[in-house]
């Protein structure tokens, strides 16, 4: 299974709507929930490896460095929870593990990370196939 990670509002769904031959699930809720500001760096890091030493899954975390696009795709949604004010510091810890893993060689080829500041839907979707495309 491949799963797209990371915060709400860096467009996961869109990616996954449209890659729909492909079998990408939207977030695993045991990596979701370690992306908390109540986990620390570490924490993460090793429950990461955990996760991937107990799973065949791929993970590819998607980050959007640009604040004022999370931030305006979130007041687009018809809810908004307390979680979505936020968007842009979640996000920051979802590239502040996959740096972290990368600099230690702990990514084991199965974490890949998709910068989508400025890219356009299409743009981010390509990225996304041409990992998925090498996986398989």
């Amino acid at each position: 299974m491949i799963i797209l990670e990371g915060t709400d509002a860096v467009g996961k769904s869109s990616v996954i709507n449209n890659l729909n031959d492909y079998k990408l699930l939207d977030r695993d809720k045991k990596i979701c929930k370690l992306f908390d500001f109540n986990v620390s760096l570490i924490d993460r890091v090793n429950k990461l490896n955990e996760y991937l030493n107990n799973n065949k899954n791929y993970i590819i975390i998607l980050v959007n460095n640009d604040k004022e696009e999370l931030e305006r795709r979130v007041d687009l949604r018809d809810t908004i929870d307390e979680y979505d004010r936020y968007t842009y510091l979640y996000n920051l810890l979802y590239l502040e593990t996959y740096i972290y893993m990368e600099k230690n060689d702990l990514l084991r080829n199965r974490i890949f990370l998709v910068d989508c500041t400025g890219l356009t839907l299409e743009e981010q979707t390509n990225r996304v196939k041409e990992i998925v495309d090498e996986m398989v």
